[in-house]
């Protein structure tokens, strides 16, 4: 059990490449968290803990925006992820007043693994797109999510799961994402590749036409503020 009350937050700021020129487009925020000792804490096992008070849960989410939007990279494409499970309360008004506040924002949802998940995502997709702020349908293709197609039609951008690149050798696997692909581009929306650690990788995305791509081969593009805050439980 992490002792959350001693922890301090921070956040990653990882860019969106343009496979073919290498070009930056943006940048994803993530949520980092520290002990006193300055170790690092897995930001999953963090949430998962917060999970167990939804006033927790909605105050770290909130806090952690706030954060990622004070440090981020002026005049560029922001992302931020948001919990559908953070958010689904009084959080809710607080945090779209927050985000309507930058200019160049999107908002990344999961569906997660159950139905229940799904229609959170739903509804919180409805009030984000109410309050003009674009969203991205994160995780798509993963082993433990859904898929609704409520979403898919309605988003402004597709995010694809590493879980793709273990299909490279599969024919059917890839013809499935060349066709999401093409949906994208044939709808106006675009569309983004996780996981690319290789040149391999890069190449695959290259091949099959996705706008962006993200991950550990940009490592040396990734940026950190130098500061932190102490954690707020609400």
């Amino acid at each position: 059990m992490i002792n959350l009350h001693s922890l301090t937050l921070s956040c990653e700021y990882q860019p969106f490449v343009n496979p073919h020129d290498q070009s930056i487009d943006g940048y994803e925020a993530l949520a980092r968290f520290y002990l006193p000792n300055g170790q690092a804490v897995a930001p999953n096992l963090v949430f998962e803990q917060l999970h167990e008070s939804s006033v927790a849960l909605a105050a770290v989410e909130y806090q952690a925006k706030a954060f990622q939007l004070q440090h981020a990279p002026r005049e560029q494409r922001l992302f931020i992820n948001v919990d559908p499970h953070a958010v689904n309360g009084p959080y809710t008004e607080k945090l779209l007043t927050l985000l309507s506040g930058y200019q160049h924002i999107t908002v990344e949802i999961i569906e997660n693994t159950c139905i229940s998940d799904a229609d959170l995502a739903n509804q919180l997709f409805r009030q984000f797109k109410e309050a003009n702020i674009n969203v991205a349908l994160d995780d798509i293709g993963a082993p433990h999510s859904l898929l609704s197609v409520d979403l898919m039609l309605n988003v402004d951008f597709l995010k694809f799961d590493r879980y793709w690149l273990t299909l490279i050798e599969q024919h059917q696997g890839i013809q499935l994402l060349a066709a999401l692909v093409e949906f994208a581009k044939r709808t106006g929306k675009q569309t983004i590749l996780e996981g690319i650690e290789t040149e391999a990788h890069l190449a695959f995305a290259k091949s099959i036409g996705v706008d962006f791509v993200q991950g550990f081969l940009f490592k040396p593009w990734f940026i950190r503020p130098s500061g932190t805050q102490a954690l707020c439980l609400g």
